[in-house]
């Protein structure tokens, strides 16, 4: 292999293809995008592909004149939605016609848009006999297209349809009454909820388990008896209840139970409910709300994706987040000396102690994003190590103070204790610490948690072999190394390409 190396740097395809990501992007994270104000096209699309798998925008098409990334591997999926009774059939047929996709990754028709919320709300006021009148049409397409068929997606309001206020058991199970053969696939919620635990009950709870109220209370049982006949008949064929797709979600709820007061609040509470969201085997998808706002990433409610609603703005904070933060890829086992991005957690703590992501603060660096770990945070990586023995462990980090640091197998407590050490201060700087790890051999889960009383700041870590025992600070070392048959790209991506750009000790060079 013949190494040139060149001072200029080089654009490659490989700098922006979310292909190469050590992890894989996830199927579910989805973006609502309004295209009345803003049609989207390919520069915001290429934006968001990093992390971002589908979007919908509450009708049957998309409304850009010209656009090349929807449906391909290095864009997002276009999922049409039957706004209420009225869709227009004959454009979603003539669209899902043409771009019938049978391999796409998010198959989805969109029922009706919340239907138990008023007009001017932005629902479609929907009683539950007006939605079981025009469902049939509705099934028919997701029929014909071999599409999965998504619910109604149902918010939590006290708006009067049809006379009444109705909750989302209520709606389901009048509606299911009228209609048991809908051919319904998923169920769908919208939350706008402040706080992660709310939408942890959404996910997880208020539909799916026995605890406290939910559907499946003995009373509610009795109270509720279609609905929980779709589940139960559900549940027989196909070996689990229906799975929910959360297709619209922020922290939107105001001085509800406390306020989410700033763009680093609606942060905090977004990434702790992805995580959730990516964790539950009961949620198949979610999407932001949204994309593309008419205020500013600095006003309230802080949930823009990017800068502004034109089409050249960049990512926003938040954004960057949403879109680079993990996929939380169970498949996904690092093996020694190759780099693991400190964002690209399988797991972390919540609540009190969360671990914060924000865009990367190390000058020069193109690894996007950074995690803080508060006193009493931790975030977990799945490793798959060659042999029992020593590693060392590499960690790219800026701190300002010794802080006790922990290693735990597999989950905390006494038992599962591998490394009990101080980390070093960098004195404010990013620079390499290394300490060393005694390990089993195999794929495992490994916790690493501030034991201290300061924060700690890392965007890299690396497990290497045959480790030396020895402990130093670095504040010179670079956080991406080159190793065998292992190469990165700009932003510290793994490639396997022999014709790319890759980082060697910090110098740009190509690879022929």
């Amino acid at each position: 292999m013949n190494i040139k190396f060149c001072f200029i740097v080089i654009i490659s395809l490989v700098l922006t293809s979310h292909a190469a990501l050590a992890q894989q992007r996830s199927v579910k994270r989805g973006m609502c995008w309004d295209e009345s104000t803003q049609p989207l096209t390919d520069a915001p699309i290429s934006k968001m592909a990093p992390g971002v798998s589908w979007y919908y925008n509450w009708g049957q098409t998309p409304q850009a004149a010209s656009v090349t990334l929807i449906g391909t591997a290095d864009g997002i999926d276009f999922v049409p939605m039957c706004w209420n009774g009225a869709f227009n059939e004959t454009a979603l047929r003539e669209y899902l016609t043409l771009h019938a996709q049978p391999s796409t990754l998010n198959p989805y028709l969109l029922g009706f848009n919340e239907p138990n919320l008023a007009w001017n709300v932005g629902g479609s006021q929907m009683t539950p006999q007006q939605a079981a009148d025009a469902w049939p049409a509705v099934r028919q397409v997701a029929q014909d297209f071999g599409l999965q068929l998504v619910a109604p997606a149902l918010n939590f309001s006290g708006d009067q349809v049809g006379g009444r206020v109705w909750s989302p058991f209520e709606w389901y199970d009048e509606f299911f009454r009228l209609c048991p053969d809908s051919g319904i696939d998923f169920l769908a919620f919208h939350s706008y909820m402040n706080w992660y635990s709310a939408v942890s009950w959404v996910a997880s709870e208020y539909f799916y388990t026995d605890a406290n109220d939910n559907l499946f209370s003995a009373s509610n049982r009795a109270k509720y008896p279609h609905l929980v006949q779709f589940m139960d008949d559900y549940l027989a064929a196909h070996g689990h209840y229906p799975r929910m797709l959360l297709t619209e979600f922020c922290s939107g709820e105001g001085n509800k139970d406390g306020y989410v007061s700033s763009v680093d609040s609606q942060i905090d509470q977004m990434t702790q409910k992805v995580q959730k969201l990516e964790q539950s085997d009961m949620v198949a998808g979610y999407a932001w709300f949204m994309g593309n706002t008419s205020q500013a990433p600095s006003q309230y409610p802080y949930n823009s994706v990017f800068q502004s609603n034109t089409p050249a703005a960049e990512l926003s904070e938040l954004g960057r987040v949403y879109v680079y933060m993990s996929s939380f890829d169970a498949e996904k086992y690092y093996t020694p000396g190759e780099q693991i991005l400190a964002k690209d957690y399988i797991d972390a703590s919540t609540d009190g102690q969360q671990a914060k992501v924000r865009s990367n603060s190390e000058s020069g660096s193109s690894i996007p994003l950074q995690v803080e770990w508060q006193s009493g945070a931790w975030t977990a990586y799945q490793v798959s190590l060659p042999e029992d023995g020593d590693y060392t462990l590499t960690l790219h980090i800026k701190s300002t103070a010794d802080n006790r640091f922990r290693i735990y197998q597999g989950a905390l407590g006494a038992a599962n204790k591998k490394l009990d050490t101080t980390l070093a201060s960098t004195a404010g700087v990013w620079a390499d610490v290394t300490t060393t790890v005694t390990l089993p051999g195999g794929q495992q889960t490994l916790l690493l948690y501030n034991m201290g009383t300061s924060s700690i700041f890392v965007n890299s870590l690396r497990f290497d072999a045959a480790a030396t025992g020895i402990a130093n600070v670095n504040p010179n070392a670079q956080p991406s190394t080159l190793h065998a048959q292992q190469y990165y790209t700009l932003d510290g991506r793994i490639i396997n390409s022999p014709s790319s750009i890759v980082i060697h000790n910090g110098k740009k060079i190509i690879i022929h």
